[in-house]
């Protein structure tokens, strides 16, 4: 006996979602503006992921916030210091069902990525970071959070749009001895959500390899995540990266905690992002004046 699928929408469900017509969303579909499967009585139902990439290209909220998404509803709100409590408290809980329903309410809300990123993401886990200071469990409690939020990025990840076949390409990782998953990942979804075909390599990547990644696919953009300090004997490591990533035909990228005025002139005329927002903010600008990848 064949289970239920929980990840499509009916058309009705969706047009009450969306506050629409139902023969709206048919005719969309008919239209390919909203990919969609078929049942074998002929029926029409719509992936979660689809429905959510339509409603975040025309800008549309669901009305209610009534659409499930992996079993949760999203909490439709704004990205605030009271979302970031929840979704502290949440993932520290290891309560993945009000995380996701906490994150996927703000994409759908309107917030970007970045947004979610430095709003909601960044001063929830600088909490969360503090908390084997007074809690025996809280270096346990952290890799279950990090584990937690990966799991929720990656299902949000389904919901951008995926790259053109001529999208400009971006590579990003982790700096050498940097353990730290979230930034890599982050950033590539940025970059995504941006219009760039990104790939990550991950943490604890070595800077030959960041090099041979960003040749290899003919990348317009290498960003490096910095959260561990370097030593300023690495300075001309560093400076000889920035180069060999300019001849590569890259543009170099350095952000998190612990780039310091030492890393940052090393990589001189490399740009550094305090932000991902600053780091959205320069990625498009640059994806907008990018030529077509050979």
């Amino acid at each position: 006996m064949s289970q239920r699928r929980t990840d499509l929408l009916t058309t009705r469900q969706l047009a009450d979602s969306l506050g629409v017509s139902e023969s709206s969303v048919k005719r969309w579909i008919d239209e390919g503006e909203i990919a969609a499967e078929r049942t074998s009585g002929g029926h029409r139902r719509v992936p979660i992921a689809a429905a959510m990439r339509f409603m975040r290209a025309r800008g549309i909220r669901p009305t209610d916030g009534s659409m499930p998404t992996h079993g949760s509803t999203p909490a439709l709100g704004p990205v605030d210091d009271r979302s970031s409590q929840d979704f502290e408290l949440a993932l520290v809980a290891d309560d993945l069902d009000r995380a996701r329903a906490i994150l996927s309410g703000r994409f759908l809300s309107g917030a970007d990525l970045a947004s979610i990123a430095d709003g909601l993401v960044r001063p929830a886990f600088e909490r969360i970071g503090e908390l084997w200071k007074c809690d025996r469990a809280g270096i346990m409690a952290e890799h279950r959070a990090v584990d937690g939020c990966i799991t929720l990025l990656k299902e949000l990840a389904n919901w951008i749009p995926r790259p053109d076949a001529d999208a400009p390409r971006a590579v990003v990782c982790g700096a050498p001895g940097d353990p730290y998953l979230l930034p890599p990942l982050i950033a590539s979804l940025v970059l995504r959500e941006r219009g760039f075909d990104a790939r990550s390599l991950g943490p604890f990547t070595p800077l030959e390899t960041m090099v041979l990644a960003c040749t290899r696919h003919s990348a317009l953009l290498g960003a490096v995540s910095v959260s561990v300090p370097q030593s300023s004997r690495q300075a001309h490591e560093w400076a000889e990266f920035s180069s060999a990533i300019s001849r590569a035909g890259a543009r170099l990228v350095i952000g998190g905690r612990c780039v310091d005025p030492v890393l940052a002139k090393a990589v001189q005329p490399a740009v550094v992002c305090s932000s991902m927002t600053e780091f959205a903010a320069y990625a498009s600008g640059l994806r907008h004046g990018a030529p077509k990848p050979k």
